[in-house]
């Protein structure tokens, strides 16, 4: 079994999930900035910032609408006797 690679033990926690905002660092133009923040000084990147804020603050999907239930043609539900 290999060993694991040491630099990826500092990698930022959002490479892994592919993010398709991060892709631009993935640039041959923008190696420096993707070892800079990407490999070790993510917490000084802004787009690392911005996802964390964005699953912090996900608005949580409504409740199940309240369903009916009837049973032989009588309705069973709060407010009725069951």
């Amino acid at each position: 079994m290999p060993a694991p690679d040491p630099a990826l033990s500092h990698a930022c926690p959002h490479l892994e999930r592919n993010d398709p905002r991060c892709q631009d660092r993935f640039r041959m133009a923008e190696l420096d900035a993707m070892y800079r923040y990407c490999m070790g000084g993510f917490h000084g990147c802004p787009l690392y910032h911005r996802i964390n804020r964005e699953e912090r603050y996900r608005p949580k999907p409504a409740p199940p609408a309240p369903q009916q239930v009837t049973v032989h043609g009588r309705w069973f539900g709060r407010g009725r006797g069951t």
